[in-house]
């Protein structure tokens, strides 16, 4: 990733956390002066006992009204008002239920008053010294622009020109064949950029729309339209982003993203869950590890994961340090057939190794590849690149949905089974996934594990 990205991912968190910071001030800020006022004295007790809950559910409130995303930056003034409502009409609502809190309806009005303005005094001051560094062209998010060549030039020199929140860093061109999205690809990887500003939206087809919408989602990249002149003569359909331009941000397709949040939950969860109850195992297979072979804990492995992404697998280390220089000489007696490389009585791999791989104690490092969100707890499983190198565009329809510690494939043999046989079992999964599939395959996950089925 570039230095220029990286400055730009530094950034952002930065800028969330004094946003938040100030809107925990002002609304302890506001409270206090409103009970001093209307009460004739400080409520030390009230916010106290009350504060971090307030501070937790405003905050929640805030983040629902999009006040903590820059897109939504011209719109922020009437959704801290509305936000600001919200928490007034939940305080007071909380006062009737538990009188405890003792936070009348004056006060809290007047408190709502005070949190308006100075949320709002500091989101001007904040925006303004952000229009500041971006006009010296700093701090700015790395853009694909993706167009034809006359719209790619409009949209480079209005970013150029114009203080803007993008720079761009790299292009792709819209040709007559329509989008290549292979090199769309190839160029977010080598810059690094999460942000993709399309010119010419109209020229591609519903499906390669859809498709790039898919492929953007998996990579967590932004989408920014550029619309058209007929777009524009209606009426308020534009959302204008400090970007010099008027952009319509792209959301991407609705149908199971409450499904897909609840996975991410249980992914969370789960792998917190793991890693805390497994942490005497993992310390202990780290220093037996450690104790019977040269060379480091973690195994550290490029595989392909959704959408084509290469990540750092992590998982114990089950084979001798030079394994990986020792695989070419070893191709010839691979047992697995397609792009895989599998060996029953595989001689790299280690006493301690054995043990672990037996009972995939190997695999739980992978914990942390799913806390990062770079794995899910169930999804297909991600490849070395040797192997992503000599599948199929057939066998990569594979790579459209995040990766898992376990699978279908799993559950059903593992490596007992080909390699065109994972191939079907994981677009099945895809086909037919939905939050259930993944619990059914969890548990079922637990019994293959000790009965060892296809380990080794």
């Amino acid at each position: 990733m570039s230095k220029l990205s990286n400055l730009h991912a530094f950034r952002r968190p930065l800028g969330v956390l004094a946003l938040i910071a100030a809107d925990a001030v002002g609304l302890l800020f506001g409270l206090a002066v409103a009970a001093y006022l209307v009460r004739g004295g400080l409520f030390v007790e009230d916010v106290l006992l009350f504060g971090p809950i307030l501070l937790a559910v405003w905050i929640a409130i805030f983040a629902a009204h999009d006040l903590y995303d820059r897109a939504h930056k011209r719109r922020k003034a009437g959704g801290l008002l509305a936000a600001i409502f919200w928490g007034a009409g939940l305080l007071t609502f909380g006062s009737i239920v538990y009188p405890q809190a003792n936070f009348k309806l004056p006060e809290t009005l007047l408190a709502g008053t005070l949190v308006f303005l100075v949320c709002g005094g500091f989101r001007f001051l904040y925006e303004g010294a952000i229009d500041r560094i971006y006009s010296r062209g700093m701090g700015r998010a790395p853009a694909v622009l993706v167009g034809e060549e006359r719209s790619r030039s409009r949209v480079r020199k209005t970013l150029e020109t114009v203080p803007s929140a993008y720079q761009c860093v790299g292009e792709v061109d819209l040709d007559d064949g329509g989008l290549d999205l292979g090199l769309l690809r190839k160029t977010l990887d080598r810059t690094g950029a999460r942000n993709v500003i399309l010119a010419g939206a109209e020229h591609l087809e519903d499906d390669e729309l859809l498709e790039l919408l898919h492929s953007m989602r998996l990579r967590k990249v932004q989408i920014k339209v550029l619309p058209g002149i007929i777009t524009l003569m209606g009426a308020k359909p534009v959302l204008f982003e400090d970007a010099g331009l008027p952009l319509l941000e792209v959301d991407y397709p609705q149908l199971d993203n409450t499904q897909r949040a609840l996975k991410r939950l249980l992914d969370v969860a789960g792998s917190s869950f793991g890693l805390l109850v497994f942490s005497p195992l993992l310390l202990t297979v780290a220093v037996l590890i450690k104790l019977t072979s040269p060379g480091p804990v973690f195994f550290k492995q490029k595989r392909v994961g959704a959408d084509g992404e290469v990540f750092l697998c992590y998982k114990f280390r089950s084979m001798y340090q030079d394994a990986e220089r020792r695989q070419a000489e070893l191709e010839a007696k691979n047992e697995a057939d397609g792009a895989v490389f599998k060996m029953k009585d595989d001689p790299r791999v280690t006493r301690v190794g054995k043990f672990i791989r037996r009972w995939s104690i190997d695999e739980l490092p992978q914990l942390i590849n799913v806390l990062l969100g770079e794995m899910s707890l169930v999804g297909p499983r991600p490849l070395p690149v040797r192997d992503f190198e000599r599948m199929t565009e057939r066998h990569k329809m594979r790579l459209a949905a995040i990766p898992g510690v376990s699978g279908y494939w799993q559950i059903s043999g593992r490596s007992d089974l080909s390699f065109e046989d994972m191939v079907r079992l994981d677009l099945y999964y895809i086909e037919n996934w939905s939050l259930w599939l993944d619990i059914a395959i969890i548990l079922k996950t637990v019994h293959a594990v000790l009965r060892h089925e296809g380990a080794y």
